[in-house]
Parts: structure tokens; C-alpha cells; sequence
């Protein structure tokens, strides 16, 4: 478990307490508070200690991690904020929550197109086409592979599988730089 180190940070400023003050009052040794303001990881009996003295839950002295579903909403919504973006690059897994989140759209707007015609589709298919388009350039670049590499999809069917194999590629490593040789 990691610490919230600027929170115990704070916590401790606002009570206007020594990093020493705590440690006597927590019952723990200065350098282990010291660690824990500096983002180490914290064991139960410390944790427990700190929250009693900070008077706070334990919980929220904890960073918390992501959990599944919150990667996949930010995702999504990173790919709609930057949706007109064509620069930069976009991670693997991050482009392919937005696949998902374009596949929905998609498939909610061919349910109403079944209730009131084809306009729903249609609509949704320009609201949704130049995002995807940036989408892919920043995930085809993040591949180390060239933009142009969309027109493949514009051959019948084999140009699409094509391009969505190319989508797939893991991101290229930045490359380190060589030392200068004298």
C-alpha cells in the first residue's frame, strides 16, 4: 500500500507539527515519517497509528488506484476531447476504448435508425468519422508507423482488416539517444 504523502504532508502542516512531533505522537520513528512523506510504501500498523493521531479514516491516507472501469471512461473521454486533434499519438489500449466507445455510438444510433429511419445512422456516422480519423493517425504514429496508412482502408474489405492489424501494433520505444563520441 502507497501513502498519500502530500495528504499526511498537509495534515500534519495544518495541526503545525513537526515531522518529530508526529513521529512521537504516532508512536513511530522519525525516519519512517520521513519516508512516508516522500511516497513510501506504508505497512497496516503505521497506517493505523496515523490515521488515529491525524484523526482521519485510514482509507484516505492511501492512494487509490484506478480502478478498471475509470481507465476505460478516461479513455473514452480523452478520445473525444482531443476527437479533431491530428498530432501527438495515442496509446494502444487508449485508442481501443475509444474504438469501443465509436462502436456504441454507433450501434445505439442504428437502434433508433430501426425506430425512426436511417438518419440516426447517418448522423452518426459524420459525428463520428473525423474523430476516428485523428484517433487513428495519433495511434498509428504512436506505432512508428505513417498516417497515410489509413488510405489502405479504402480497399474492399481486405484494406480494412489491414489497417486494423496495423492498429494493433504495441508503441515504439523511444529510441535513446547515442552518446557523442569526441
Amino acid at each position: 500500500m502507497y501513502v498519500n504523502s502530500t495528504r499526511i504532508r498537509e495534515l500534519r502542516l495544518a495541526r503545525q507539527w513537526s515531522q518529530e512531533q508526529l513521529a512521537t505522537l504516532s508512536g513511530l520513528n522519525l525516519r519512517t515519517i520521513q519516508r512516508l512523506e516522500s511516497g513510501a510504501k506504508i505497512s497496516n500498523e503505521s497506517l493505523r497509528a496515523l490515521a488515529a493521531v491525524l484523526e482521519v479514516p485510514a482509507a484516505s491516507l492511501l492512494i487509490s488506484e484506478p480502478t478498471p472501469t475509470e481507465v476505460a471512461l478516461k479513455a473514452m473521454r480523452d478520445g473525444v476531447v482531443s476527437g479533431l486533434e491530428f498530432t501527438g499519438t495515442t496509446p494502444r489500449a487508449d485508442f481501443w476504448w475509444f474504438a469501443l466507445a465509436v462502436a456504441m455510438v454507433l450501434a445505439f444510433a442504428q437502434l433508433l435508425s430501426e425506430a425512426l429511419g436511417p438518419l440516426p445512422t447517418q448522423i452518426a456516422s459524420l459525428v463520428v468519422l473525423l474523430p476516428w480519423l485523428a484517433a487513428s493517425t495519433r495511434r498509428l504514429r504512436d506505432a512508428g508507423l505513417s498516417p497515410w496508412w489509413q488510405l489502405i482502408s479504402l480497399a474492399p474489405v481486405a484494406g480494412i482488416l489491414v489497417l486494423l492489424y496495423l492498429l494493433t501494433y504495441p508503441s515504439k520505444k523511444a529510441e535513446s539517444a547515442e552518446p557523442i563520441q569526441d
